[in-house]
């Protein structure tokens, strides 16, 4: 069973997290042949002074923003 743990800042939406959570299971699915059902998926979610980038606090997490929209793409 593959166990996927996503840690992110608080802030997006359920249906954000579902098309996430939809994305992953296929790519995974795609790379490793594990079925749907045998992929395990967690999300933990904090604020952004909780995670540190390059040696600098996140801010928090703000909608619309440039990476998330990349990382979606991505898992289209």
């Amino acid at each position: 069973m593959a166990l996927i743990s996503c840690d992110m800042r608080y802030g997006r939406t359920d249906e954000q997290k579902r098309r996430l959570a939809a994305g992953l299971l296929r790519v995974v699915s795609e790379a490793t042949g594990e079925t749907r059902n045998d992929i395990f998926i967690v999300f933990r979610e904090g604020r952004g002074i909780n995670f540190v980038e390059h040696g600098e606090h996140l801010p928090e997490y703000v909608e619309g923003a440039v990476n998330d929209k990349d990382l979606i793409s991505r898992l289209k």
